[in-house]
């Protein structure tokens, strides 16, 4: 009998290497969701009354079936009309979460859209209905119907690398600078409009008596991560109209979010005790830090600040806003539609002053090329596109500055930019922001504190390792790398081997029981039946309430 060739090995995440994998379970009941997307577009009966919904709000002629698309999180139905080039579309979320959430983040993602466009002069796609799942004759659930525009190219496709390969979604090593500061520009500007935006407290923004509001609890990227591939349980969120006031209470919620995922994700989570032991270490010691008032807050600046902290405001900070989401005609060059606002809330001026980590297009916890040091290379490479970006958002500072257009501009436009009309919408914006070197604005009309520009809060938090920690705060499933390689002894000094070892040593015996109890359960699943286990609202709290010491977040 031949020697059968030993299987490829899978990575030790006691190396700290990589974070958590999702739950397999859990994302097979996901992709779940997509069978009941191909089921319903079968039905020729709900096709129809889909384009007479789309048309109904619409208000286009004619109406037929063009075509049917869905992401991770929402299906798109597409309808389009007699008009050349005119389109519309009827957006659900997927059922991967309860329809309260569902609507949740529809009616948050409407507000914010509607916001955006009525406050800066990025071209975002036209609302025409947003609707409950009650009010929805399709039975799809919640919905809004807007613009569709067909044809059109994503911004990443022209960053990437043109060679069909694998690895297709990598930056174009050859591309020359001036072509990368061009495109990246747009997002540069639309990232420097972002920047105006500001409210009194973090959450997401609602409608009330005719003004926007921070009136909800932001809904982040991660709820949903932990939600669908955790498998943790909606009630342990908190309640919907939950906001924030301090940057304090933000990097503590999400502190108390790393932990449940460990808590409550049953397989797929650990590999071993010692990686148990490294993956609870990494979020006490966060927890730790959030809770002591480590972590990046503008919001105490010293002793007295600390005991009589002075109002804060938040800025717009959106998770899924990256170049593959700028749509752009190919004939003209211009920026049409920057898209799909969800997981777009109010937050830490400190999150909003990160560099952008799509500048290579891949997160870092995300970067294969593990034969090069994965992460470690994905830290060695950016700088240059750092830089790169940096020029670019330099000069989108200086035409703002200067009274010049500021609206997204055409690909290949003149560096120096055209200045405004008197009487061009772009001249009305500008005049709002009131904008002077001395006297930065804060967002909408609002006249705020002066601050630094962007350019230079992103190179600061760049070079002081705040990117490290907002980036670790927001990414559940990248924290443990990022935590390990450039949290850890940033925040509690020296820790020559890694891992929770030498950090165990400052704990007290209760907080060390608390760790092998954890661990305890966690081998105890990973050796047990692999299930997805369904919580009841008390039960999930107090299961919480054992490591964290109250029932919710």
């Amino acid at each position: 009998m031949s020697e059968q060739p030993p299987q490829k090995p899978r990575p030790d995440r006691r190396t700290r290497e990589v974070g958590m994998f999702g739950d397999e379970l859990m994302e097979q009941r996901q992709d779940a969701t997509f069978d009941w997307v191909n089921d319903k577009i079968q039905n020729l009966e709900l096709r129809t009354e889909i384009i007479r919904l789309v048309k109904k709000y619409h208000g286009g002629k004619g109406g037929t079936w063009h075509k049917v698309f869905n992401g991770s999180y929402n299906v798109v139905f597409v309808v389009k009309f007699k008009e050349p080039g005119s389109y519309g579309m009827m957006r659900v979320p997927l059922p991967r979460f309860s329809l309260e959430l569902r609507e949740e983040k529809v009616q948050a993602e409407v507000n914010l859209m509607r916001y955006v466009a009525a406050n800066t002069m990025i071209p975002v796609p036209h609302i025409y209905h947003v609707g409950t799942a009650l009010q929805n004759p399709t039975g799809l659930g919640p919905f809004i119907i807007m613009d569709y525009h067909d044809g059109m190219v994503k911004l990443s496709d022209l960053l990437k690398e043109p060679i069909d390969t694998q690895d297709h979604g990598v930056i174009d090593p050859a591309m020359t600078e001036d072509k990368m500061i061009n495109l990246y520009g747009q997002m540069a500007n639309i990232l420097l409009q972002l920047d105006q935006l500001t409210m009194p407290q973090s959450g997401s923004l609602g409608y009330v008596d005719a003004e926007f509001t921070v009136n909800t609890r932001a809904i982040p990227q991660t709820i949903t991560d932990v939600i669908t591939m955790a498998g943790c349980p909606e009630s342990i969120l908190g309640p919907s109209n939950r906001v924030l006031n301090s940057s304090h209470e933000v990097y503590q919620y999400f502190s108390d979010l790393h932990m449940a995922q460990l808590i409550f994700q049953r397989n797929d989570a650990v590999d071993s005790e010692d990686d148990a032991r490294d993956k609870y270490m990494a979020r006490h010691m966060f927890r730790r830090a959030a809770y002591m008032n480590l972590l990046p807050s503008p919001s105490y600046t010293g002793r007295q600040d600390h005991i009589t902290p002075t109002p804060e405001t938040f800025k717009l900070i959106c998770d899924d806003l990256a170049p593959h989401n700028v749509l752009v005609d190919p004939g003209t060059g211009n920026v049409v539609a920057v898209i799909d606002w969800e997981w777009a809330w109010f937050g830490p001026k400190s999150m909003a002053s990160d560099p952008p980590w799509w500048l290579m297009l891949k997160k870092p916890e995300y970067w294969n090329d593990r034969a090069k040091g994965g992460i470690d290379n994905w830290m060695e490479k950016y700088p240059k596109y750092l830089d790169i970006f940096l020029k670019a958002l330099e000069l989108e500072e200086q035409k703002l500055l200067t009274g010049k257009v500021t609206s997204v501009s055409f690909l290949g436009e003149d560096g120096d930019g055209k200045t405004a009309a008197q009487d061009s919408p772009v001249a009305e914006w500008l005049d709002k922001l009131q904008l002077s070197e001395e006297t930065p604005t804060t967002g909408g009309a609002q006249q705020g504190p002066k601050e630094q520009p962007l350019s230079t809060r992103m190179r600061r938090n760049w070079e002081n390792g705040s990117f490290w920690i907002n980036h670790a705060t927001r990414r559940t499933y990248g924290f443990d790398p990022v935590y390990w390689k450039f949290i850890d002894e940033r925040l509690f000094g020296e820790n020559p081997e890694g891992g929770y070892d030498k950090r165990a040593e400052s704990m007290t015996s209760e907080a060390r029981e608390m760790m092998e109890m954890v661990v305890r359960d966690k081998m105890e699943e990973k050796n047990g039946e692999r299930k997805v286990v369904e919580w009841f609202t008390e039960e999930a709290r107090a299961h919480l309430a054992r490591v964290l010491g109250y029932g919710q977040l």
